[in-house]
């Protein structure tokens, strides 16, 4: 990904996903364009005549939730703590700093649009937690994706007022007046809009999703390219690959898929197919570009979703310009896009390493691999080779496909009827970006398996061609004897997560 220094939130601006991730990941310096200072304090007066005009205005002149039909707490300040403090509630260990800073990012991004409301105090201050040197402590669950990620994004919010905890980039957890001190910020109030805007919304299950169609579609252009190395390793008939097979079939992301595997064959020395392979060969070499094609559609469809959601308002109510100017009360923090989204990503994944774990497989398969001694061991008997390997393999599988089911039609009301159906969006991204690590796992073990196929064929343990090893694997050493291999394993896969084929 490029280097960015600074990124720019307005209306006239569109962030991308690969964009957010590079940003969030190299802490690049979060600015307000002109055209958002200008969108927000439009989007505040117009708030502040709706409020002298006297129209009614959920969560500042009413209760929240199913207490709608009540009204607020004369002061502002002390009805938007209210709902912070209610709100912070939540379970399990603190969400990563980066989805964190991703979440918030993305809610300033929402505010910056001009529909929220917000005051550019809270706006500004917003921006200035984020570029500090501390992340929020932001409990993982508690979120429906209903009313957006209210309970999570309550805690960033309340690091604002100088409550709540902090981690600070030197590793210290601090509550957060402490947090803001060292960090040389001034603590705000926040009213009750205020505190509305900045926990409203869908910010938290989409930095998740995000992060995990960056991470899926890396996977899936090395998967492409496994492949390729697995064809010229096992010396597979390119008939399978053909373009007019492919044309022919009709799906676009199918020709793309073969077209890539093609491309990754023909950059790297070929030996060619070799003529006692069988005429067909199994289903993870002869139909990978249809199965592989088929998760491309599947992201395609995640990443149109994400990309309109992170470009979108999801609030309420939303501050709409007119004319006339006006309140509308709505539902656009229900998070059903990303959890689709998310679901989406997640089988793409799966379906991602199913096939890696059948090709590795292919690769230990003495009837499919010309022969090579079984588990690929340097001594077979005295040494185990990549049986372990193996193992693990079919372990992440078996997790992933548990972790596999889909979270979108999993609706369960709550809020005393006021949230009768939820989206369950946070749990479909969070479940997503989980899958991430464990698909990478899968494809190392694979990447490991074919390397030492080549290895072994190296040392003449083995019958056929030696290939070029794929950037991913040049800095991982095969073994002779037996070896643990977990920590392999582990950097193998941080480099397919890391670092494009």
């Amino acid at each position: 990904m490029d280097d960015l220094q600074t990124l720019p939130l307005g209306p006239d601006r569109e962030l991308s996903p690969q964009q957010l991730v590079a940003a969030i990941d190299q802490r690049a310096h979060i600015a307000l364009t002109p055209a958002a200072l200008d969108a927000v304090h439009q989007s505040n007066l117009r708030l502040n005549a709706l409020i002298e005009q006297n129209h009614p205005i959920y969560g500042l002149t009413t209760g929240y939730g199913p207490l709608v039909v009540h009204d607020a707490h004369p002061d502002p300040e002390r009805q938007g703590m209210g709902l912070l403090n209610h709100l912070s509630a939540g379970w399990g260990p603190d969400a990563p700093a980066k989805i964190v800073r991703t979440a918030m990012t993305l809610r300033l991004n929402t505010i910056c649009q001009g529909y929220s409301g917000a005051s550019l105090q809270v706006t500004q201050a917003l921006g200035a937690l984020i570029n500090a040197p501390l992340c929020p402590c932001v409990p993982e669950i508690g979120s429906v994706g209903a009313s957006g990620d209210l309970i999570p994004m309550a805690h960033a919010a309340m690091v604002l007022a100088a409550k709540g905890w902090a981690t600070m980039d030197d590793g210290r957890r601090l509550d957060g007046a402490q947090a803001l001190a060292v960090a040389g910020l001034t603590p705000i109030k926040l009213t009750a809009r205020d505190a509305l805007a900045v926990v409203n919304g869908t910010a938290l299950m989409t930095a998740y999703a995000l992060r995990a169609l960056v991470c899926a579609e890396r996977l899936h252009q090395h998967a492409q390219h496994l492949t390729a190395w697995l064809y010229r390793l096992l010396g597979a008939r390119r008939q399978a690959l053909a373009p007019a097979l492919h044309q022919a079939r009709g799906h676009r992301t199918q020709s793309d898929v073969a077209a890539q595997i093609r491309a990754a064959i023909a950059a790297q020395p070929d030996p060619g197919p070799q003529q006692d392979r069988p005429l067909q060969e199994v289903y993870s070499l002869r139909c990978a570009p249809q199965w592989l094609g088929a998760s491309a559609r599947h992201l395609q469809y995640a990443r149109a979703l994400i990309q309109d959601e992170i470009n979108g308002v999801s609030d309420n109510p939303i501050i709409a310009p007119g004319p006339p100017a006006e309140a509308l009360h709505g539902g656009n923090f229900q998070g059903t896009q990303i959890a689709f989204a998310a679901d989406a990503i997640n089988a793409a994944l799966v379906h991602t390493a199913i096939l890696a774990e059948r090709q590795l497989d292919v690769l230990v398969n003495p009837d499919l691999n010309n022969n090579a001694p079984t588990m690929l061991a340097h001594t077979p008997g005295t040494d185990s080779g990549v049986a372990g390997v193996q193992i693990t393999a079919t372990a992440l599988l078996a997790e992933m496909k548990h972790h596999g089911q889909p979270c979108a039609t999993a609706s369960w009301p709550t809020n005393g009827r006021n949230q009768d159906v939820v989206s369950m969006g946070t749990m479909a991204a969070r479940q997503a970006w989980a899958q991430t690590e464990r698909a990478a796992g899968v494809l190392a073990a694979c990447a490991l398996t074919a390397a030492q196929l080549n290895h072994r064929r190296i040392q003449g343990k083995a019958q056929g061609p030696t290939t070029a090893t794929p950037k991913v694997l040049q800095d991982h050493t095969p073994f002779d004897a037996d070896q643990p291999t977990r920590t392999a394993l582990h950097n193998i896969a941080q480099r397919l997560l890391h670092i494009d084929p």
